[in-house]
């Protein structure tokens, strides 16, 4: 447990400081309707790291941050000088054309790289994971100070004027390119406008949704590095996929806490029997139309009560299908130990020889081969059974259907009575 909070405690804090600074921007951006302002000017931090990578510079040195910081500023001064264009052309527009010029110039230098498409997914996703200490101790002043700064100067910064809406993109800028090269361009999005926009569905006030944007982003974070690294993710995509839970939810209680709570219950238990039933008639028209194609519900339903296929096979089809899930199983089970063996004499640093490797490798490959013969008899055996059955299990799953969707029968059979 200690080894675990070792790895995940410096991530953790960069995101907390990561948090802490976009939250406050993304109610800024919210405030000025300008959404998609951080994808830009994350995408032109990410161009300018490009052409930092294409000159020779590392991907993480000074260089490639004084590129970012570059174009940025560029952009910056792009963005406030079309602040009042607004009337004409929306700057949201222009917004995404410098995002969409940004991206594909991006695409266009690093097509003939050698590690291109790895430069590319390092923009995009980042690998916050392997942050530490350095980084907090690098972005914690930055980020203390433009905080401090917009404070002292908060009346001047929403008064319009074209100097003060320079030294917001400038700022903003600035924080967006250190960010952009910790955590990348999705994910420096998602600490901007989520945990805001969650924020600005339950309070009024700046002081309450500073409060509980910095409270969701921060367990958002939690819950994103801590499921990447259980199970083996990429960092980034798992906490873009925790914040985006996380707005699920909120949106989910948050008729039941500012609305009618009976209402929205009423409501919600409605949308999941009408989801119910339209995914058990959809798995009714897929068996009756195409019973050896995938059938994902009937599947489902198998994996989590494993007798269920004695309801369709006869006494024959079911000891095969045994047989062939025993034989499966064993395959499976021998070729785990095998990678056991194998992973534990490399942890124990004992030597493997090469005819020993050879060896398990041709024993690997034949499990391998054998087990999606077992499958492939198991799966046969199945969809000609489904095939047999298709149109009773077809009708039994629409009656089912029929039963969950919340249609009023009692009040259909009064209008059939009272009409003859």
């Amino acid at each position: 447990m200690i080894e675990v909070l070792a790895v995940l405690w410096p991530p953790f804090l960069v995101a907390v400081c990561l948090v802490g600074i976009h939250t406050y921007f993304g109610m800024q951006v919210l405030a000025r309707r300008v959404i998609f302002v951080d994808l830009a000017l994350a995408q032109i931090a990410a161009f300018g790291a490009t052409v930092a990578f294409m000159l020779g510079h590392p991907a993480q040195s000074p260089a490639a941050y004084a590129y970012s910081l570059a174009f940025t500023l560029l952009a910056a001064v792009l963005l406030a000088l079309t602040r009042g264009w607004d009337a004409r052309v929306p700057q949201e527009a222009l917004i995404g054309i410098i995002y969409v010029v940004a991206a594909a110039a991006s695409i266009l230098l690093i097509d003939r790289a050698p590690q291109g498409a790895e430069h590319l997914k390092q923009v995009l996703t980042g690998n916050i994971l392997t942050s530490g200490l350095d980084d907090v101790a690098a972005i914690a002043p930055l980020y203390a100070a433009v905080g401090l700064f917009h404070w002292l100067l908060r009346r001047r910064m929403t008064a319009g004027a074209l100097a003060w809406d320079y030294v917001f993109y400038a700022t903003f800028g600035a924080v967006v390119t250190s960010s952009v090269a910790i955590a990348g361009v999705l994910l420096v999005f998602s600490f901007l406008i989520i945990p805001a926009a969650i924020a600005g569905m339950f309070a009024s006030s700046p002081a309450q949704q500073l409060g509980i944007g910095w409270i969701v982003g921060t367990v958002a974070s939690a819950v994103g590095l801590a499921v990447s690294f259980i199970l083996d993710l990429p960092a980034g995509a798992a906490m873009v996929c925790a914040f985006g839970g996380a707005l699920i939810l909120a949106g989910l209680l948050y008729p039941v806490l500012r609305g009618d709570r009976r209402r929205a219950l009423r409501g919600g238990i409605a949308i999941v029997r009408w989801s119910a039933a339209a995914i058990l008639a959809c798995s009714a028209i897929q068996l009756a139309a195409a019973p050896r194609a995938d059938q994902p519900l009937i599947d489902l339903a198998e994996y989590a009560f494993p007798s269920l296929p004695a309801l369709y096979l006869t006494r024959a089809e079911m000891m095969t299908f045994a047989d062939a899930s025993a034989y499966a199983e064993r395959y499976r089970t021998e070729a785990e130990r095998l990678n056991d063996v194998e992973k534990r004499s490399r942890a124990e640093g004992e030597a493997i020889d090469d005819l020993a490797v050879a060896r398990m490798s041709s024993f690997l490959k034949s499990y391998g081969e054998m087990r999606k013969g077992e499958q492939f008899v198991m799966g046969e055996v199945r969809a000609r059974a489904r095939e047999r059955v298709r149109w009773i299990a077809g009708m039994a799953l629409l009656a089912i259907a029929a039963l969950c969707a919340p249609i009023p029968w009692s009040r259909l059979r009064k209008r059939h009575d009272a009409h003859p």
